[in-house]
């Protein structure tokens, strides 16, 4: 009977030891979770990060210290028909049915180079001074070719005036005769030489031995064209022959565009398309022209076709070189978009965002989808909305401020 009793006791003990330490283990599990740092939502990450499009956009304010010597210009985003276009790169070229590779016709040493790159020349401008070795002998036989001409030509007329009145044998007049024709030959043969070197009828007929200040053997390489000098490739004192080419002139009044049209789509390109060209030299600015040649042969490597492109350059501003985007507009109005400048779209973090002017120094950041794009408008899918107005002009400046201030954050 007492046995019993304290064997019910030590169970009892037992029971409450046991659970004491279920408790124990309970709280330390609380515990442990309580002491876990609560992480912070995604929206308030995103906030961290300026540029990520939110419930509550990021907010750019520049100082006005900040904001001299920095040009801000703006402009709406609005609906307007987008026309039907096809995107193409291009490059400027000089229009090659006014491009003139200049080389001298006989061989000779150069001894004055007056030609500079970018001068302008017309038809007929010398450009060097060339020293010929060749020429000089070639002047020196029309010389004295002329000359026997014209000693046996008035031997001639004498012996045949002579032989008229019986004064002369016949003997005497026919070898007068046979001498003039041949001196006539020589002299005619000295003066095709002459004329096939380069020298024109006036420059043969100032050929003499009394003039003065400058050898025989001198002769100018004269521009065969009114344009620039765009390539000069001769030095002073350097032998050039007719293979070398020492000054390249171009006619930089009108250019050509080059467009690499891609083969699939080559059904809606024609001879006669309106193109838009920019270039970034000149941001916000449209050059417009025609095609008005397509080539017939496939690149087979790039698989794309060359259209040319002539546009009008009075003032010189596009430079053979530059790199173009063009645009070959499609029939058509086009439908009705929501456009915003392209000049206004930067890329941040692969986005592609706006600045919204809310006022004057306070811009806000708008994460941007863009569809089509045409020379100077973007189509907007989503991030901006009709009447809002995008920074354009500083939205680079912007764009630096922005990723200091991520910098400087993260």
């Amino acid at each position: 009977m007492s046995w019993c009793t304290k064997q019910s006791g030590i169970s009892s003990n037992a029971g409450i030891l046991l659970g004491s330490l279920l408790v124990s283990l309970a709280l330390g599990c609380n515990d442990s979770r309580v002491e876990q740092p609560a992480r912070k939502s995604t929206a308030e990450q995103e906030r961290i990060q300026p540029g990520h499009e939110t419930a509550e956009p990021y907010q750019l304010t520049v100082p006005s210290q900040a904001q001299e010597g920095q040009t801000f210009q703006t402009a709406p985003v609005e609906r307007r028909p987008f026309r039907d276009e096809i995107a193409a790169t291009a490059t400027i070229k000089p229009n090659e049915y006014r491009l003139a590779h200049l080389s001298p016709r006989i061989e000779g040493r150069v001894i004055d180079v007056k030609a500079v790159l970018g001068q302008h020349v017309k038809a007929g401008h010398v450009l060097a001074l060339m020293d010929s070795i060749e020429l000089g002998q070639k002047k020196s036989d029309f010389l004295q070719a002329k000359t026997n001409h014209e000693v046996d030509k008035r031997n001639y007329v004498r012996e045949e005036g002579l032989y008229k009145e019986q004064i002369t044998s016949e003997k005497e007049f026919l070898d007068a005769k046979g001498r003039y024709e041949k001196s006539f030959a020589a002299f005619r043969a000295a003066h095709e030489a002459l004329r096939l070197i380069g020298l024109s009828e006036e420059d043969i007929k100032r050929i003499d031995w009394s003039a003065k200040g400058q050898p025989l053997s001198y002769f100018p390489l004269v521009s065969s064209l009114n344009g620039t000098v765009i390539e000069r490739t001769i030095t002073l004192g350097e032998l050039i022959t007719p293979k070398d080419k020492a000054f390249t002139i171009a006619d930089l009044s009108t250019v050509w565009i080059i467009l690499d049209v891609y083969e699939q789509n080559l059904a809606a390109v024609r001879k006669g398309a309106e193109v838009e060209i920019t270039v970034d030299a000149f941001p916000g600015e449209t050059f417009k022209g025609t095609i008005v040649y397509l080539s017939e042969v496939l690149n087979p490597t790039t698989r794309t076709i060359d259209a040319r492109v002539e546009i009008p350059n009075p003032q010189r501003r596009l430079r053979p070189g530059m790199f173009a985007r063009a645009a070959v507009i499609l029939p058509g109005r086009g439908s009705d978009a929501l456009v915003a400048p392209l000049a206004a779209l930067q890329q941040v973090n692969n986005q592609t965002v706006a600045f919204v002017e809310k006022k004057p120094g306070t811009y806000e950041v708008r994460q941007v989808t863009v569809e089509r794009r045409s020379p100077l408008y973007g189509e907007i899918q989503s991030g901006l909305h009709e009447g809002e107005t995008v920074v354009t002009t500083g939205s680079f400046y912007l764009k630096s401020i922005l990723l200091k201030e991520q910098i400087g954050g993260g």
